[in-house]
């Protein structure tokens, strides 16, 4: 069995939400997801397939990772991006750049041809540049809308002040026909933050994490909670050690994550190729596989294509 699911960010949507722009959103959400279940139908791996369709929603930006990522309180861009291969439990991680076309794929460089877990800041970008990798001027990655945001925060005072800032945050996770987990994160972290601050995303074991033994998780949301929480190993420890269902195991630290004010939501896929999608928020941008491959999109906690089904 195959499978494969993603997301585009967490967050509270009001009546002030762009109902063009969500649409929009959906409608990538679903191309991406498509493109990544073809991937994995050829016979790709798990972790190729993660990083491939992470690479497409960070150069898509209606999102907050890569082109479109959201600005800190000097005006730049620093992103952030992990991934994860549960086959080996090596992990990849970049925090705080700003020049590699491609956060996710660098992560991934250095999970492979390095000894380290994460690279930050310059040494990132110079790592990008020594292996050639593709990198570009930050100006890049900075969209007009970013810049608005940013404008709106500096009056108010607010690092996050409204729906369009609090989603973003990409990841995905899959199984593969071999029975390979993986998961991959990227975002450009939170409007008008402290320079230099790096969220839950590229922190193993916190929004990112994959083991073959129990599931593979990718989240989206307050990102200090989510770490101070380590979600993401904490539903494979409930699985592990508690003998949770996929599903329970994310509920249950779901309700934990609430205990520190955190809100959002995360998407995961266990070694038996379940599926479960939890946040706390009213809305996750999120889509899956079913298991006859069928390809499914949702946004608020009432859509019709909610999964599991209520």
């Amino acid at each position: 069995m195959i499978k494969l699911a993603i997301h585009g960010g967490a967050g509270d949507l009001d009546a002030s939400a762009d109902t063009k722009i969500i649409e929009s959103q959906r409608q990538f959400l679903r191309e991406f997801l498509n493109a990544g279940y073809a991937l994995l139908k050829s016979g790709e791996t798990a972790l190729t397939v993660v990083e491939r369709v992470v690479q497409m929603l960070e150069d898509c930006p209606l999102f907050n990772a890569g082109i479109g990522g959201v600005l800190n309180e000097a005006g730049e861009v620093e992103l952030d991006a992990a991934i994860m291969d549960g086959k080996t439990l090596r992990s990849g991680a970049v925090a705080g750049v700003s020049t590699v076309r491609s956060p996710i794929a660098v992560s991934r460089a250095i999970m492979e041809q390095t000894p380290s877990a994460m690279l930050t800041g310059g040494g990132a970008d110079y790592f990008a540049r020594s292996i050639n990798m593709e990198t570009v001027e930050p100006a890049f990655f900075v969209t007009e809308l970013r810049k608005k945001q940013l404008e709106k925060a500096r009056r108010t005072g607010a690092i996050v002040l409204d729906h369009d800032t609090a989603f973003g945050t990409v990841g995905a996770v899959a199984l593969d026909e071999n029975g390979n987990l993986a998961a991959a994160t990227s975002t450009g972290g939170l409007t008008n933050k402290r320079r230099g601050r790096v969220g839950d995303s590229p922190i193993t074991g916190a929004g990112t994490y994959a083991n073959n033994e129990t599931c593979a998780v990718s989240c989206t949301g307050t990102g200090e909670a989510f770490m101070r929480a380590c979600l993401a190993f904490d539903i494979n420890a409930r699985i592990k050690y508690l003998n949770n269902s996929l599903e329970k195991a994310a509920a249950d630290a779901l309700l934990e994550l609430k205990k520190l004010d955190g809100r959002g939501g995360l998407v995961a896929i266990d070694r038996n190729g379940n599926v479960t999608m939890p946040f706390n928020s009213n809305a996750l941008f999120r889509g899956w596989t079913d298991d006859d491959g069928a390809v499914n999109v949702a946004v608020m906690d009432n859509d019709a294509s909610q999964y599991p089904p209520q």
